[in-house]
């Protein structure tokens, strides 16, 4: 008797089982907010709400500003599978950062920072838990006042060789990209003041060290992919991080490695000649005997020692050129501060040839354009951290493992932190001004403990930058189109 029983093959069944998984797979980690009881935007399956944030056609920044509108200073969004909680209130700001910072200690990264090759997750920037404490404890001698002034000779070389260029540009009339030649002078200050090193890459601008350290920081399409595999399907990222690939480029990494590792090798062969003032030779004293273990609060192993060096050109190097860049854009169109500024220069340093550390701490003025600069254009837009353990701030559950993002972009152009936020003010900053700021609020160089420790130094070298070349602020203003 035939009874109706339909024969399916079995690759069907499979492909319905598999079409379930898969559907399963693409929306099962997206229930914790809404769970939770926090409002945020709706995900898209497997990628979360990537899409939106990072849409080339909207921008990040407009984005958070439109979810901010509709969900208010703290909503929950997912990283792909991951999820992660976007703030912008200063109280909450203050806990993370602050007040609860040992729940919050560490960086948040896609895929726990598997992406990142090895020797980069050695870097401070990237490093966690007790590691990154007793880096930290390490390297804050370097970035002190007294090291500072040591280092400033390094800096003078480097910005009078990019006042010369500035004044070729200038009279020629030529057209000049800003990024390319204030990235050369960034990566000689890194190199002089971290290495010893005179590479004078403001004289050749194709030069190997500035090529790599710029393809290092640029991203291509590949990387997008990388990063959309890996978040969608986590486990692709172990198999990335066996194969070397990752957010940095293997071979700017490698080639960046060889020459620290061959630079420190050199100064251990010859230890009889004069100790160099810079920041390679400090950690070197603090280099255990041991490299596989840690032995002490003070010791550094040689590969944590290269990590260093390699971050120290990350970071430097697109910040500060980028800052330059916007520093010059923005004094363009204010020919005002632009005269202020010289003339606090030329009053301050008076016949001086050089700046010193101490002249270019009472560039006041200068100070506070750099830091309204900083505010309306951050380096890095967003800030993250990760929670160690469940907790409970103003009403929202955080689960442990949950990623914090700060976005400094909206923050430092929100009105209700900074009157006029899209003008260009540095008055705004100057001490009698100064208490009207929410310091929280004022974000380029993170806050707290985990705060950037170069940040003297940075300051130092964008104040050192316009000293070599005041005067010839108004031959360059008057051809704004030789800048691209």
């Amino acid at each position: 008797m035939n009874l109706g029983i339909v024969d399916v093959p079995v690759w069907a069944i499979l492909l319905v089982v598999l079409a379930i998984l898969l559907y399963w797979y693409a929306y099962q980690p997206f229930g914790t907010w809404k769970k939770l009881g926090v409002k945020g935007p709706s995900p898209y399956p497997f990628v979360g709400n990537i899409p939106e944030m990072f849409d080339d056609r909207i921008g990040t920044c407009v984005s958070i500003a439109k979810w901010q509108k509709q969900y208010g200073r703290i909503f929950g969004a997912y990283f792909f599978r991951v999820p992660v909680l976007i703030v912008t209130d200063p109280d909450f700001l203050k806990h993370i950062f602050v007040k609860d910072f040992n729940n919050f200690t560490d960086r948040f990264f896609i895929s726990n920072g598997k992406l990142q090759q090895r020797i980069i997750r050695k870097g401070l920037f990237f490093e966690v838990g007790a590691d990154w404490k007793r880096i930290r404890r390490i390297m804050s001698p370097t970035f002190s006042s007294g090291k500072l002034r040591l280092l400033t000779h390094y800096m003078n070389l480097t910005a009078q060789r990019l006042g010369e260029n500035l004044k070729n540009f200038a009279a020629s009339g030529t057209h000049v990209e800003a990024k390319k030649v204030y990235g050369a002078f960034t990566l000689d200050v890194i190199c002089g003041t971290a290495f010893g090193l005179d590479t004078n890459s403001q004289q050749n601008l194709e030069a190997p060290f500035i090529q790599h350290a710029k393809s290092m920081l640029t991203f291509e399409k590949s990387l997008q992919i990388t990063l959309g595999l890996a978040g969608s399907f986590p486990v692709l990222a172990s198999l990335f991080e066996f194969l070397g690939i990752g957010f940095f480029k293997k071979n700017d990494v490698k080639f960046f490695e060889k020459n620290l590792v061959a630079l420190i090798q050199e100064r251990k062969a010859h230890p009889e000649r004069q100790k160099c003032t810079d920041f390679l030779q400090l950690l070197l004293e603090a280099e255990s005997d041991d490299a596989d273990e840690f032995v002490g609060e003070k010791k550094l192993t040689a590969e944590e020692i290269a990590a260093q060096g390699i971050i120290f050109i990350i970071a430097g190097y697109e910040t500060t050129s980028t800052t330059l860049q916007y520093i010059s854009y923005e004094l363009a169109k204010n020919p005002d501060v632009q005269a202020r500024i010289r003339n606090e220069i030329s009053k301050v340093l008076g016949d001086s040839t050089e700046p010193d550390y101490d002249k270019c701490n009472s560039l006041k003025y200068t100070e506070a354009a750099i830091s309204e600069t900083l505010r309306m254009y951050p380096p890095v837009h967003l800030l993250s951290r990760l929670a160690e353990r469940d907790i409970s701030f103003k009403g929202v559950q955080i689960p442990a493992h949950t990623g914090i993002t700060v976005p400094l972009f909206n923050i430092g152009r929100d009105p209700e932190f900074f009157e006029d936020p899209d003008s260009f003010k540095p008055e705004r900053f100057l001490n009698e001004n100064k208490a009207n700021i929410n310091s929280i609020t004022y974000l380029p160089f993170g806050f707290g403990p985990r705060a950037c420790i170069g940040m003297r130094l940075a300051i130092m070298e964008l104040k050192i930058a316009p000293c070599t070349y005041w005067e010839l602020w108004n031959l360059w203003a008057s051809r704004p189109r030789c800048w691209t």
